[in-house]
């Protein structure tokens, strides 16, 4: 018997019948990789530390174009200061998390500004001078027990001629609007306002001064969307009565004016055919009125106080109905307080609701309007209406009278609806040259107004000197507060949350009209509302089925009670329940048991109606929480078998 040197010696040899420790060898691979990943990320952290590569779905670390021309226009340095207390995130890991996302992007901001950014990081320590300069800075300081003392996480932005821009306290409920924050506050330091708002109408945007419950004047505060018009545009209150429109007003806003003397609305029409801008908010049936303001002058009927400028345009908004949208509407809660019915009236426009190709709505995800009317031109009308909101196909108009009472009928409205061959647009741009609304000239005043001196015109012009630009929205409660904006409580402070993108819907709207639209990309990454359409679906038309059903069968129902009540009374009489003949007491019998069948039967339809959205809610639960888990311990798994079967057959190999 020959021996080998392998064997004499106990040398492994593989792939000859004595094979490696497999143990053994899986270690020393596992060490190699370990030590590759370490010396890869040493080798990236001094070579690639200026690439970034962004996966996250929204692009959360990324900067837009929009931003990165703001970047690349600032005309003198700006200085950013970040004032966050560590002992904040230390004690509230989601204000942590948050806080180094925030850090990541004025990195970004500051690296992309081509040193026309300067960041600065401070931890504000209580008795400190840093916490002295936050506070004197107007930032927010959160008290904290746990931490000791107040805590702060807001941002100041200055440049060199001291102006200066903060943002009080970032909240992580904000941090959809972070990039938009950041890039505004850049440009207005940058740049400074660009224009200034006029407002006109009956409604109080800019907050009121109201009777409280005490009796006692309180003040109302502005509206949301009145907020961030402001964030770049001044904003002024004019008279209703004013006779001529200030030059410097950029932007009129008309919202609901309910009475405008001739003279307002002849200064509206020069203003207009002298260049300017306007944005008007109109609607047959103010939710914020209630039904009295259906009994008032309609903004357009026969004597309302802008028939004038839309007969001059060719545009119409009929004051007899809203538009009704079943695939749009939203649901609200149901007469009998058990449940939820949609309310075709209130919609949430979104989708193809939307214009993509408009500025003002490409990035938008949601617009919530209630009970709004809708926008067309007569024929022959000189300008073009581009859509920016329209109804779902399948819509239909609804007489107003029918929204406008104190007690709504959701589950009449819905059994009523009849779909249409039509969609209605709700809000669009009108665009076109036009001809005075008073080709006679100025309208005198009324005795009792007194002439403003300054209200003089050196040409009093019969058509526009070009095309005229008016957002028209045919819906004032899309800029109320309770229609998109829901309120928390979020350490101490009251803190506004959008439901929908009703304000950037607005503000994108006055953008597009300045023609500053650098931010116009930005504004539409507000909205947190992110709807599962088709469960939404599977509800409205629940809703609809359920409201057939439940008629039909609660029609029955008291047929039957009352066939049961009659029979009882006719057989009784004043002979008593035990006079009833055996046939009458054998269809008393039969009724009884019909109205308890009934009543199963509504109860029935309500919980398999239901079935289909519960099921689908489970399955989405599901694939969110448990599927990816299992796919990853099943890969694992299979990875796992392979690998050992591969093992054992290259042993086999060996060994044969």
């Amino acid at each position: 018997m020959v021996s080998t040197e392998h064997e004499t010696t106990g040398t492994p040899m593989i792939g000859r019948g004595v094979h490696a420790d497999p143990g053994r060898l899986t270690g020393v691979a596992l060490a190699l990789l370990a030590a590759l990943f370490v010396a890869v990320n040493v080798l990236a952290a001094f070579t690639l530390s200026g690439l970034r590569l962004d996966l996250t779905e929204d692009r959360l670390y990324s900067l837009s174009p929009a931003s990165e021309s703001v970047l690349a226009a600032i005309e003198e340095p700006v200085t950013l200061r970040l004032y966050y207390s560590k002992r904040l995130g230390a004690q509230a890991p989601q204000y942590g998390v948050y806080a180094e996302r925030v850090q990541d992007v004025l990195r970004e901001y500051e690296q992309r500004a081509g040193g026309k950014i300067r960041l600065e990081i401070y931890d504000p320590e209580p008795f400190t001078p840093v916490e002295d300069r936050a506070v004197a800075f107007g930032l927010q300081a959160l008290s904290l027990e746990e931490a000791g003392g107040s805590v702060f996480f807001g941002l100041v932005g200055s440049n060199t001629t001291d102006d200066v821009e903060n943002i009080p306290f970032l909240q992580p409920d904000r941090e959809a609007f972070l990039e938009y924050d950041l890039t505004k506050m850049v440009f207005s330091l940058s740049k400074g306002t660009v224009g200034k708002v006029g407002v006109l109408g009956s409604m109080k945007v800019d907050g009121d001064i109201q009777m409280g419950q005490r009796g006692r004047p309180e003040q109302t505060p502005p509206l949301v969307v009145t907020a961030q018009v402001r964030d770049l545009l001044d904003l002024t209150v004019l008279d209703n009565n004013i006779q001529k429109i200030p030059d410097d007003i950029s932007i009129l806003w008309i919202v609901q004016p309910k009475k405008l003397p001739k003279h307002t609305v002849f200064a509206i029409d020069q203003y207009l055919l002298g260049g300017g801008k306007a944005v008007v908010f109109v609607d047959p049936y103010a939710e914020s009125e209630g039904p009295q303001s259906v009994a008032l002058a309609q903004i357009v009927g026969t004597d309302g106080p802008l028939k004038p400028l839309f007969d001059a345009w060719g545009l119409e908004m009929p004051a007899d109905v809203v538009v009704g949208d079943r695939f749009a509407a939203r649901r609200i809660g149901n007469s009998a307080g058990n449940g939820y019915i949609t309310y075709v009236p209130w919609l949430l426009m979104r989708g193809p609701n939307l214009n993509k190709e408009s500025p003002i709505t490409a990035q938008i995800d949601s617009v919530a309007v209630a009970s709004a009317g809708h926008l067309l031109l007569r024929e022959g009308s000189s300008v073009t209406l581009d859509p920016l909101l329209v109804s779902s196909p399948g819509s239909m108009l609804i007489d107003v009278k029918k929204v406008a009472t104190e007690r709504p009928q959701p589950e009449a409205l819905l059994s009523a609806y009849q779909p249409g061959p039509d969609r209605y647009t709700v809000a669009g741009l009108l665009t076109g040259r036009v001809k005075t609304a008073f080709p006679d000239g100025r309208p005198p005043l009324p005795e009792d107004v007194e002439a403003d001196p300054t209200a003089t015109f050196e040409v009093i012009r019969t058509e526009s000197d070009g095309p005229i630009e008016v957002i028209v929205v045919a819906d004032t409660d899309v800029l109320l507060d309770r229609f998109w904006v829901q309120y928390a409580n979020i350490g101490g402070r009251r803190v506004a949350v959008p439901g929908a993108g009703n304000g950037a819907f607005v503000a994108n709207a006055f953008d597009t009209l300045t023609g500053s639209s650098a931010l116009l990309e930005l504004r539409g990454l507000g909205s947190s509302y992110r709807p599962f359409d088709v469960i939404e679906q599977l509800r409205r038309e629940a809703d609809r089925a359920f409201q057939s059903k439940e008629q039909t069968l609660s029609k029955t129902l008291a047929e039957t009670q009352k066939k049961l009540a009659a029979l009882r009374g006719e057989g009784a009489g004043t002979r008593g329940p035990a006079a009833l003949s055996e046939e009458e007491q054998g269809t008393v019998r039969k009724l009884q048991n019909d109205v308890l069948r009934l009543r199963s039967e509504l109860r029935g339809v309500r919980a398999s109606l239901r079935e289909d959205v519960e099921r689908l809610e489970s399955k989405v639960m599901f694939v969110n929480i448990a599927a990816m888990p299992i796919l990853v311990a099943v890969f694992a798994l299979g990875l796992a078998v392979w690998r050992a079967g591969r093992r054992r057959r290259r042993f086999n190999v060996a060994e044969g």
